[in-house]
């Protein structure tokens, strides 16, 4: 890649962004942590490697500049100069989705999304994180749509978080030592979902740094899976 060339390549080093040819946009750099330490966990335990064949996860930015907004934001500039690099069959070189929780800022996002940007439809190129992200089947958007509803119908009106992931015995091992940092869990059909004080989420990242084990991460695992698969990556094994 001519990076001299290239203005998404460009755009992203001065973000201080490690794109690669498929790339995901999450709300915090905590996200991409939990990623990233997912992914190493299945390259160290089982090799594999889920980054594999150009995929990347990135922070929308830090504080502030994170969160629902800051992937809007970042997706539409993205997109727009993505649409200027081109590979030598004219295909596009990048491709851009972005990732919300599925709370009440998530589902604003989506909408927000399209009020920048008309093109942008949610089952391509936006998602929200829901506690089965199926990965197979149509990437048609309507198609994928029908399938996420149909896998999650049991746990509608359950929000749903990265740390969610995480099993309830990790998470209950984590309250034992903290207990304040939960504010409330919410229970539908056998999902939980947790929601921390600002300084509990800080302290849960780091429990999960200190203390997980692959068993502890495999539904992060899975969503990585499947970003694979809406991106349309190789499976792989």
């Amino acid at each position: 890649m001519k990076s001299e060339l290239d203005t998404v390549a460009t755009y992203a080093r001065s973000m201080g962004w490690d794109i690669r040819a498929r790339t995901v946009l999450v709300e915090g750099t905590t996200d991409v942590a939990l990623f990233e330490l997912a992914a190493r966990t299945e390259r160290k335990d089982a090799g594999v490697d889920l980054f594999a064949n150009g995929l990347a996860i990135i922070a929308a930015g830090e504080g502030d500049q994170g969160g629902t907004r800051g992937v809007i934001r970042e997706l539409n500039a993205l997109r727009c100069l993505a649409r200027a690099s081109l590979m030598p069959n004219g295909r596009p070189r990048y491709r851009f989705v972005g990732l919300f929780d599925n709370d009440h800022a998530g589902r604003q996002a989506i909408s927000g999304a399209r009020v920048v940007d008309t093109s942008i439809l949610e089952y391509k190129d936006v998602f929200r994180l829901r506690p089965v992200m199926p990965c197979s089947g149509n990437l048609d958007p309507k198609t994928l749509e029908k399938a996420f509803d149909h896998v999650n119908a049991e746990f509608v009106g359950l929000d749903w978080a990265l740390e969610d992931l995480l099993p309830v015995e990790f998470l209950d091992a984590f309250r034992a030592d903290f207990p304040t940092a939960i504010r409330r869990r919410c229970q539908k059909s056998g999902k939980t979902h947790w929601e921390f004080t600002p300084d509990g989420k800080a302290r849960l990242h780091r429990y999960i740094r200190n203390h997980s084990m692959r068993a502890d991460l495999l539904a992060v695992i899975d969503v990585v899976r499947a970003l694979r698969f809406y991106l349309g990556l190789p499976r792989i094994t």
